[in-house]
């Protein structure tokens, strides 16, 4: 059920009890039917809903997962991300026309971020890379960085399975496995 692969470990990130949940970061992603995903206005609010269920929902999706870890949430940078995503450019009908993500490309999209200032510590983000219907799956690159310099501990590309009532939960079901598998491991 989780793919993970392409691992950078750091005992920073295993080390660290305070953690800033930046969000889902949808600007790589690729949404895979167009027969899947026929409406973009209804797919551009989801990115949005995603996140903030993560928020919303805290409890069941980070606070449970990351147990042990002092959670903080700043999702700004993200979300402010997020908004300037053309979700029908996104769209592709198989993966094999999607441009997936490179584990080099992730410190770039870091770097991106506009952070306020004065911020420390570990955040962690997960960078979504394919939402893909015909697979059931989620993909996601779990990325642990150093705020203040930007800089990533760790990213491992993992995977998540897709299922429950309605397009919200369907997917919503791939980064709570995933958030899972990163409670296990950190």
């Amino acid at each position: 059920m989780i793919f993970a692969g392409y691992a950078q470990s750091s005992d920073t990130t295993l080390n660290t009890n305070q953690i800033t949940w930046f969000g889902i970061d949808y600007t790589h992603c690729y949404f895979i039917t167009p027969i899947d995903f026929p409406n973009t206005i209804d797919l551009k609010t989801k990115l949005k809903t995603w996140n903030d269920l993560t928020m919303y929902e805290r409890e069941k999706y980070i606070e449970k997962t990351l147990i042990g870890k002092d959670v903080e949430f700043y999702t700004d940078a993200v979300e402010a991300k997020n908004n300037e995503v053309d979700v029908k450019s996104r769209i592709e009908d198989n993966e094999s026309q999607a441009d997936l993500l490179k584990e080099d490309q992730i410190q770039s999209i870091i770097n991106g971020y506009n952070i306020k200032s004065g911020m420390e510590g570990t955040g962690l983000v997960l960078i979504a890379d394919i939402y893909d219907k015909p697979a059931e799956k989620g993909y996601y690159y779990v990325t642990f960085f150093d705020i203040a310099t930007k800089k990533i501990f760790s990213t491992e590309r993992m995977a998540g399975k897709a299922k429950g009532f309605g397009m919200r939960n369907y997917w919503a079901n791939t980064f709570y496995e995933v958030l899972q598998e990163v409670g296990k491991k950190y």
